[in-house]
């Protein structure tokens, strides 16, 4: 069963094209909603059934969902697992890390390279190491509308 896993978990990791990456991880045991996209090298939980993911999420390339903690494994003999929960309507950020025991919730934006080592309430927007909310999905979205009326940015949607 394992390699099973193992087979998987590079087949989800490594796929060309999401569909692919969701087909695998489904069948690895992670809930994936509807319309979730998973960028390149994204792992998703060592005990993937401890993994759930709402609908309209997008996960960016690198994100590390772990379900699973081996830091005191060989200093203590013991290890952890927990439950990670994604809300709807998330955006995780490039190279960002979940670990076990956190719930993201609804319409929340966690930054490139946060480490989430704690729960996001719904409506927020997190980042850094570790993982602090910075502002609101409102206020995010007024400076990201900020942004876009200077001459540096553009909207690519």
């Amino acid at each position: 069963m394992r390699l099973v896993d193992e087979v998987l978990l590079n087949a989800a990791m490594s796929w060309p094209g999401s569909p692919g990456r969701k087909l695998f991880n489904r069948l690895r045991g992670v809930t994936i909603g509807k319309n979730v996209w998973i960028g390149q090298g994204v792992i998703l939980g060592q005990h993937p059934f401890l993994l759930t993911i709402q609908d309209n999420v997008i996960i960016a390339a690198g994100v590390k969902i772990l379900t699973h903690d081996t830091s005191f494994t060989v200093v203590g003999g013991k290890d952890l697992a927990g439950t990670v929960m994604i809300g709807s309507n998330v955006h995780l950020g490039e190279n960002a890390v979940i670990l076990p025991g956190v719930s993201i919730g609804n319409r929340c934006v966690i930054g490139a390279s946060a480490v989430v080592n704690k729960s996001i309430p719904s409506g927020q927007v997190a980042t850094g190491v570790p993982a602090k909310v910075i502002c609101s999905i409102e206020e995010g979205l007024s400076k990201l509308n900020t942004k876009l009326r200077s001459e540096n940015f553009f909207s690519t949607w």
